[in-house]
């Protein structure tokens, strides 16, 4: 999605940054974290040093190490502005949960795609590591993060197009520490698996798709700005891709993976009908394999969250779309970076309205009742979205 600009203050810390990445230097612009400190070298086995403008980059803290135990309340969240206020973080990072699942825009750094040195992304990973509520929530609560266009480095852009691809993805693995050994470190992208919990019949999955790394250029829309049609067109070129054929192969491998419940995290919208943002359905026949493969591979109660809109809600999949059981998709969006006052949209998919304004989302997996509830909340932590799901609706609890 687009964003205004307004970055007088992040240019000037931007240039310092390329200067003293491109001469190797392994200062930063600033104090570093937020303590004043220098900056954290990162964990010891961190992704190895790839061109200069990783010199001195920041990497974070260690923190919690993800659950071993039965996971309940797990934290859903996307598009987080570095240099707006990040109160709905703090109230988030306050509010009991597993796990936090940051599904992408976790910084706002695209302004300069063109720059070998990514300066804008650089400065925008700085100024984020020195921000103590985004510090709180990630020394506090186990995370995992993937990415979308303004972490990966260009507005709405994503494949072999974007000649700085590996550079941003260097940035990231550096900045969440994933070291060699991590399930998203791989040399085409930053997609994973975890299963977590350690009692039978409650394992989940949680799947992250890499939706940049290696997806095909867009159709842009004939008619800019008209409902349905907004930026994009679907386009059912079979050439077209969302994934790459390895990461393809690789999520056949996880849905054949033994889980009573999976949880498929795409910084794009993959449910979503109707509208002409970005989404799966612009490539509909890439969501159609989606859907195949699922149901190809026995997976069952899969259900997915997204991020990237700056408009949260629930969307499902249309009667004669999809596996035997219906999918749900959450769209928890955004953290400060929400729609204009007054806009709204009526999809085909949704459950219920959409919410506008800052929030964040929360998915309850209630192991004993076997029921699933889907959350949105706003910046003061009340409930605005809430959809509860029998665990038969979407076939959980093993293959």
């Amino acid at each position: 999605m687009g964003m205004g600009s307004g970055r007088r203050a992040r240019a000037l810390i931007a240039a310092a940054a390329g200067v003293l990445a491109l001469t190797g230097c392994a200062g930063a612009p600033g104090a570093g974290p937020a303590t004043g400190q220098a900056a954290p070298p990162g964990n010891a086995g961190a992704a190895a040093p790839g061109p200069a403008i990783l010199a001195g980059f920041p990497a974070l803290p260690p923190g919690p190490g993800l659950p071993t135990g039965t996971v309940d309340t797990i934290l859903l969240a996307s598009c987080m502005n570095e240099e707006r206020g990040l109160s709905t973080l703090t109230r988030m990072a306050a509010h009991p949960a597993d796990l936090a699942i940051l599904m992408g825009d976790n910084v706002y750094g695209s302004a300069t795609p063109d720059d070998p040195a990514l300066s804008d992304l650089r400065s925008a990973y700085w100024q984020q590591a020195q921000r103590p509520e985004f510090r709180s929530l990630v020394e506090q609560v186990p995370v995992i993060a993937v990415w979308d266009d303004h972490d990966f480095g260009i507005n709405d852009g994503g494949g072999e197009t974007f000649a700085h691809r590996e550079v941003a993805r260097q940035m990231f693995t550096r900045f969440w520490n994933l070291g060699a050994g991590s399930p998203q470190n791989h040399p085409d992208g930053v997609y994973g698996a975890y299963v977590l919990g350690d009692q039978p019949g409650r394992r989940l999955q949680v799947i992250v798709l890499d939706t940049r790394f290696h997806r095909s250029p867009l159709r842009p829309t004939d008619q800019r700005g008209a409902p349905g049609r907004e930026r994009y067109l679907p386009d059912a070129d079979p050439a077209r891709t969302m994934l790459g054929e390895r990461q393809w192969q690789w999520l056949r491998d996880q849905l054949m993976q033994p889980a009573d419940l999976r949880l498929i995290v795409s910084s794009v919208q993959v449910v979503a009908e109707g509208h002409g943002w970005e989404r799966w359905g612009n490539f509909p026949l890439e969501q159609q394999r989606l859907y195949d493969l699922i149901a190809d591979t026995g997976a069952r109660g899969v259900v997915f969250a997204t991020g990237d809109r700056h408009y949260s809600s629930l969307n499902r999949t249309q009667a004669g779309r999809g596996p035997q059981f219906p999918l749900f998709d959450l769209t928890a969006s955004s953290i400060n970076m929400p729609w204009s006052a007054g806009q709204s949209e009526t999809l085909p998919t949704m459950i219920g309205s959409g919410y506008t304004q800052e929030n964040f989302g929360v998915l309850r997996i209630d192991w004993e009742d076997r029921r699933l509830t889907f959350e949105i909340r706003d910046s003061e932590d009340a409930a605005v979205l809430s959809h509860t799901v029998g665990f038969d609706e979407i076939g959980a609890g093993g293959r």
